[in-house]
């Protein structure tokens, strides 16, 4: 049987150099760059480890000045509670769209003093509003965290 080179048969002495190579290679002293990259490496991996995951549910991560979400429960319960002032949507981080929702209710107050029929047009309108967004808020609570979450990695890596 010949191995390496063509027509090179192997014996005996190539039996004992093949064996004494692997011997001669962990004998060797290692080369310093090889070291220092391996050491980097292992404690890039060490620390990487050691550092607090983000929950799946992306609502905070814990650590002190690490990125905090927007809570959806305290979206509902705004809306709930303050729906008529659009408290739900000033929380999640629309603020213009929440002054339009929330002045439906003194435009409305006023159209009802006056005797306006209108009243009942801005009142249904405003109401169907602020009740779609019942079906709305987890959608905004998604973009206002995803907008947040961006924004501290922008500030992080800016």
């Amino acid at each position: 049987m010949s191995f390496g080179r063509k027509g090179v048969a192997g014996g005996p002495a190539l039996t004992t150099k093949r064996a004494a190579f692997p011997a001669e290679e962990r004998g060797r002293p290692p080369h310093p760059a090889t070291d220092d990259l391996a050491a980097r490496r292992a404690a890039f991996l060490a620390e990487e480890r050691a550092r607090p995951k983000a929950p799946e549910g992306g609502e905070s991560w814990g650590a002190a000045g690490s990125f905090k979400g927007k809570s959806r429960g305290r979206a509902y319960l705004l809306w709930f509670f303050a729906g008529g002032v659009s408290a739900h949507r000033f929380y999640l981080g629309y603020p213009i769209s929440g002054a339009i929702q929330a002045s439906f209710l003194p435009i409305n107050w006023a159209l009802i003093v006056s005797g306006s029929l209108w009243a009942m047009a801005t009142m249904f309108f405003g109401g169907l509003w602020i009740l779609a967004d019942a079906f709305v808020i987890p959608s905004l609570h998604r973009d206002a965290n995803a907008r947040l979450q961006q924004d501290a990695f922008r500030s992080v890596f800016a």
